[in-house]
């Protein structure tokens, strides 16, 4: 079936209900009519009937025709009546009129009852009793035309005329007003088509004048605002996810290259060292064998920690938990520290490195350690990613403000496009088999961090493959003041100290057993225990001088040994020192509210203890000068 429109479905619904109105209208109109003058032509007729029994009535009873005929004749002006007979009391016709032979019978039943009037065709024919006092003295019979029939059709073809002009000023009337009506709802269609086949929700239905069809056109229009707030909130929604989902991957693969770059860099220094234990382990190895293969273990073990560490402080600065020990620094001296750490491996590439330093002192406040660490960082990249003949320079310079440092090389730049990313955790400028041992990708994204919480910037430019790299770091400067100079005061040479008893508690029994050779071999008496409630006992059995502890030790761990510690009486004056792989400051801080007096973080190096008995021998001299002689 044809779909019609709003608009044609309620035309035709309008003129099929005033059609089928006029219709019942007219039908009514037109039987009320017939109805009427049929009785106003029946009406008419009884009273000539009337008229004409009473003036036949004596005719008839005194049996003079004449005077029957006479009155009958008076019809011939009434042209409608075409026949008139009077009958006398035994029925036998007495006088007649008529127009039209054979019209009248020539006797009739006086004793049958009247009849008519009776309609037939265009006649009406009809009977009257002649009476006188009640006695019946004859019958009239009347025929005559009649134009009911023809008054009707007149009517009807006018109740059709005005009908029709009805229907048409009705058409026209209702067109004129549906269109002003149905209109806007066509318009807000084409509105909603429109929108559905290009997804525009900017579109809107036009306003109309009416107000019922306004409402509507208003809701549909604040509709429409709703659905193109909610389809960009949707696309908002959309591009965020999108965002969110690439950002996803992409973190998911730098998580499946870092893996991959850890597991290669962990490899790469496990390889050596398994080969030197082997080394070590031959019966038949030499002097010179033996003491090569510690050298190479002591170099790799380095830089696992070096790898560690690197990790270990992006994540502090990644969660906020860096803290800086500022101070006054010498940025002269502290870049002669650098050179010396980066000289092993610019003579080993053979390579030109060189500082060029002002004729000014220039100062900057900050950590020393940390800016050591970052210039380490970049003069190791700068090492690394240089040719066999090659130079790296750094470049000092002052400004009103700011103290500019610029390491230059001439390796092998990085490309346009990834002068930006390489600051990315986890990038790398040279991802090729060539580069060897090219690190986690760290270095350079812990270094602008550490510079930028000291207020400053690291950037960098090349002018592309094979044409080498600039580094530029600003700092805030300082002015030209010499910090005040630092009273140091010496550890006793070792020969001077005397055997501190320590105590070393960890579960970890190459670690403890380690640790007792080293400190044994330095001439101390070392206990060694592998859990928290052994390490209690054991100091309170034979007070020690240290306390080496680990922190996360079975039964006592090392907070609570600490506590216990300090809470006794006979143990609260012990150097308490915590031996953790946990080194955030949290842990840091937790160590120090345990009672410890130093936190020392796996793994620790042979110097660091030894610098750390030293200091405590120092303590020791100052609290208790007696038991040192």
């Amino acid at each position: 079936m044809r779909p019609t429109s709003l608009r044609q479905q309620l035309t035709r619904a309008a003129m099929l209900t005033t059609f089928f109105a006029i219709l019942l209208s007219a039908g009514a109109l037109l039987t009320y009519e017939l109805t009427v003058y049929r009785h106003a032509v029946v009406a008419d007729m009884r009273a000539q009937a009337d008229l004409i029994t009473r003036s036949t009535a004596a005719a008839v009873e005194f049996k003079d025709p004449k005077v029957a005929w006479e009155n009958l004749y008076l019809l011939k002006q009434q042209p409608r009546i075409v026949a008139a007979a009077v009958y006398g009391p035994d029925g036998a016709l007495i006088a007649s009129h008529t127009t039209q032979p054979d019209a009248v019978s020539a006797r009739i039943a006086i004793n049958d009852a009247a009849w008519g009037p009776r309609f037939s065709g265009a006649m009406l024919e009809m009977t009257q009793p002649i009476e006188r006092e009640g006695q019946r003295l004859g019958m009239l019979f009347l025929k005559s035309r009649h134009d009911v029939w023809r008054r009707f059709t007149d009517f009807a073809m006018i109740v059709l005329a005005v009908s029709a002009v009805s229907l048409a000023a009705a058409y026209y009337l209702f067109v004129h007003l549906q269109r002003r009506i149905t209109a806007p709802l066509e318009r807000m269609t084409e509105v909603a088509r429109e929108v559905i086949g290009s997804h525009d929700w900017s579109l809107r239905a036009p306003a109309t004048d009416y107000k019922d069809v306004g409402v509507l056109v208003d809701a549909f229009n604040r509709m429409l605002s709703e659905c193109e707030v909610r389809t960009s909130e949707l696309e908002r929604e959309m591009v965020t996810r999108q965002s969110v989902e690439q950002e996803l991957r992409q973190a998911d693969r730098q998580k499946d290259v870092f893996l991959a770059t850890l597991a290669h860099e962990l490899r790469n220094p496990l390889s050596p060292m398994t080969s030197a234990v082997a080394l070590l382990q031959m019966p038949a190895a030499s002097v010179q064998a033996r003491d090569k293969a510690l050298v190479v273990l002591e170099r790799q073990l380095r830089h696992i920690v070096r790898l560690v560490n690197d990790l270990l402080d992006a994540s502090r600065v990644t969660t906020g938990k860096l803290s800086l020990d500022r101070t006054r620094v010498d940025m002269a001296e502290l870049l002669v520290m650098a050179c010396d750490i980066a000289q092993p491996q610019a003579r080993q590439q053979e390579l030109q490195l060189e500082l060029h330093r002002p004729a000014d002192t220039l100062w900057v406040e900050g950590d020393a350690v940390r800016l050591t660490q970052v210039f380490a960082n970049l003069l190791s990249n700068a090492c690394r990613y240089t040719l066999r003949g090659g130079r790296v320079d750094i470049l000092m310079a002052a400004q009103s403000e700011w103290v500019l440092i610029t390491v230059e090389d001439t390796g092998i730049g990085v490309e346009p496009a990834m002068q930006e990313r390489i600051f990315d955790l986890f990038e790398q400028a040279d991802k090729t088999l060539q580069r060897g041992n090219a690190g986690l990708g760290v270095g350079l994204t812990l270094s602008r961090q550490i510079i930028e919480l000291h207020g400053g910037t690291l950037s960098m430019h090349s002018d592309g493959l094979g044409k080498g790299s600039k580094f530029t770091v600003r700092l805030p400067r300082l002015a030209n003041v010499a910090p005040p100079p630092v009273q140091r005061v010496s550890a006793p040479p070792a020969a001077q100290r005397r055997p501190l008893r320590i105590l070393i508690a960890d579960d970890n029994v190459d670690l403890t057993e380690s640790f007792s050779a080293i400190l044994s071999a330095h001439g101390h008496h070392v206990e060694v225990v592998h859990d928290g409630e052994a390490a209690v006992r054991a100091a309170q059995r034979h007070v020690p001088d240290i306390a080496l502890l680990d922190i996360g030790m079975p039964r006592l761990d090392g907070y609570q040994v600490a506590r216990e510690l300090r809470a006794d009486v006979r143990t609260q004056g012990v150097h308490l020192v915590a031996i953790s792989g946990w080194g955030q400051d949290a842990d840091r801080q937790a160590a120090t509210e345990a009672g410890f007096d130093h936190h020392l973080l796996k793994p620790v190096a042979p110097e660091d203890l030894a610098q750390l008995l030293g200091e405590a021998h120092l303590a020791f001299e100052a609290s208790r000068p007696g038991e040192l002689r």
